[in-house]
This record gives structure tokens, sequence and C-alpha cells, in this order.
């Protein structure tokens, strides 16, 4: 039982460390970047919403890729080999260095105003809607 907990002790922080390194190595790279690929291939999009363009392995995954814009359904978008693509927040490491922006949608009950319990800071720097009060 003990081998098996230091087991799990070591792995985790090898993929702790492998995160800190991926951060460190892009140090230098100011607002916000994908550090690495996550998964073994990243899917690259050609619009937010789009088709599928290209399958892309981890290895040729560019590292410290500044990241040219954000959609709303937070879609990362970056440039490989000088051309812009857009990839899922799941297929990287990545790293926001500014303000996150806001979760917009209504709460239970139809009231953006009440926060309270799992839905605290939801709605918060949104335009108010002109939904049930």
């Amino acid at each position: 039982m003990k081998f098996g907990m230091c087991i799990g002790v070591v792995l985790a922080w090898m993929g702790v460390s492998e995160i800190a390194w991926a951060d460190e190595a892009c140090s230098s790279s100011t607002g916000d970047v994908v550090l690495q690929a996550r998964t073994p291939e990243v899917d690259l999009f050609d619009t937010p919403s789009g088709k599928k363009i290209m399958t892309l392995e981890q290895s040729k995954f560019p590292s410290c890729a500044p990241i040219t814009g954000r959609a709303p359904n937070f879609m990362l978008q970056v440039a490989v080999n000088g051309t812009k693509y857009w990839v899922p927040p799941y297929m990287v490491r990545y790293r926001f260095s500014g303000k996150l922006p806001a979760v917009c949608r209504n709460l239970a009950m139809g009231s953006n105003e009440q926060k309270v319990g799992s839905t605290r800071g939801l709605g918060e720097g949104c335009p108010k809607a002109g939904g049930a009060h």
C-alpha cells in the first residue's frame, strides 16, 4: 500500500514539474501564451466553430505560441508556421496574463442579480439584461 502511494506521489510531482518547466521556458513571453501541447495530437480549426483543418503531433506543435484571439466558446487562436488556427483549450497548456473574460449567462431562476452558493461570481462584469428582477 505504501509503495503504491509513493508511486502516486512521484507521478504527481513529475506532472507538476513538467508544467512548471513549460511555464519557466515561456517566462520571457508576455501576454497570453500557449505553453505546449497537452494531448498527443492537437486539432487545428479554421474558425472557432468551424471545421478541423489538420491534426498536429505534440512534438510538432509550437511551444510558447502567443494567443492572438479568444472566442466565446473558449477556443484559442494561435499561429502555427505563420498561419492562424483555432485550438480547443483542453488540448493545450496555456497561461493568461490579464483579466479573464466574464462568464455571461442567465443564472438560476432567470436572475442575473442573485449570487449564492455555486453561482457566486458568475455574471460579474456582464451587461445587465432585462431579465426577472
